[in-house]
């Protein structure tokens, strides 16, 4: 076995070593394969560009259309406004069910449109406001607004339903109120018509009451005259008699007096904390009037703050920067070109001479 290479192997590894070393691009070698090829790179880069010119001229401009339906609220409690349904929960009728729902009705009214376009529907952050958006050209502008308005007049007819649910239940507290405040007032003037009464009462027992007292000194006045003329059995009849009546007034007139300033008195303390009592009734069914009278004002339906609307602007990439993003594509694939150009230029370089 000899150390020494055969000959034709000694011819070959030169012939080798020169293809290694000239496998070592440089800068420079890669500036002279651009400048080669400058007329394909300057031709793709023309074509590219062409490309883009084309593309910005016959895609049609898209704008943006776009509205915000606010939440309905209502008033729980005393200053608690809640909405009348979660956003999350609306949202999620409106990306199931309403925008698809919406484009049915729509295209099944104009079968000659085509193409579904994407709703978006989102919550910003921090609010209560849920935005439809869609992005469409000016020709498409009807359908975008037709199909965004169908969404919100679906929300606003199921929270209608809602609404009119809490406005009646309110508006029927609200006469359950009004009525028990008229029933409190009849008793007023009920008790106020008592309290007259136990007045001219009073006066009736004082008129009595001094009919009983004179009748009473004048029997007392008899009774002293037939005690000096008392001289048989006759006059102490008479005098027995006397004594009688003379009992029977300090009665009556105990019992006027009892009714004077004890019973008229005590129904007259009564009436009065029966009076105050509904009069404090009164006031609460006001109060509670007057809540439910604020709830009715705070009780706001669900509603767009704005009719859906195009975007004054266009949204994507405009004219100007579809031809820049065109021309530097193609000077990216003019490079990738040439490369490529070289690199079958070698091969088929090498291929003649590994043929020869």
């Amino acid at each position: 076995m000899t150390k020494n290479p055969p000959t034709h192997e000694q011819h070959l590894l030169p012939h080798l070593y020169e293809n290694n070393y000239t496998d070592e691009i440089s800068l420079v070698d890669l500036w002279l394969v651009l400048v080669k090829h400058r007329t394909l790179m300057a031709a793709v880069v023309v074509l590219c560009t062409l490309a883009g010119i084309m593309l910005a001229l016959l895609v049609p401009a898209k704008y943006q259309y776009s509205t915000s339906i606010e939440l309905g609220t209502r008033l729980s409690g005393e200053n608690n406004v809640v909405v009348i349904e979660s956003p999350e929960t609306l949202l999620a009728k409106i990306q199931e069910s309403y925008i698809p729902l919406a484009w049915r009705q729509y295209f099944a009214e104009h079968s000659a449109m085509e193409g579904v376009s994407k709703i978006e529907a989102r919550i910003p952050k921090g609010s209560q406001i849920i935005v439809l958006s869609s992005k469409g050209s000016k020709d498409d502008g009807l359908m975008h607004k037709g199909v965004q308005q169908s969404v919100i007049n679906m929300v606003k007819t199921d929270h209608n339903r809602i609404t009119d649910v809490l406005r009646k239940e309110t508006e029927i507290l609200q006469n359950r109120a009004m009525a028990k405040l008229e029933e409190l007032k009849d008793d007023a003037m009920l008790i106020q018509a008592r309290e007259k009464r136990l007045g001219d009462v009073s006066v009736l027992l004082t008129s009595q009451a001094k009919e009983v007292r004179d009748d009473l000194a004048r029997a007392k006045v008899d009774r002293a005259n037939a005690v000096k003329q008392i001289k048989d059995e006759s006059r102490a009849l008479t005098l027995m008699m006397l004594d009688s009546g003379v009992q029977q007034y300090r009665q009556r007139l105990a019992q006027i007096d009892e009714r004077l300033k004890i019973k008229v008195v005590d129904s007259r303390d009564t009436l009065a904390q029966q009076l105050a009592n509904n009069r404090r009734a009164q006031l609460t069914q006001q109060d509670t009037i007057a809540k439910l009278k604020i709830q009715l004002a705070n009780l706001r339906e669900t509603r767009a703050l704005m009719s859906p609307m195009r975007s004054p602007e266009t949204t994507g990439p405009s004219s100007s920067l579809i031809v820049m993003l065109a021309l530097v594509l193609g000077l990216v694939l003019g490079v990738f070109t040439a490369f490529f150009a070289e690199f079958l230029s070698n091969v088929r370089s090498r291929s003649l001479v590994a043929q020869n």
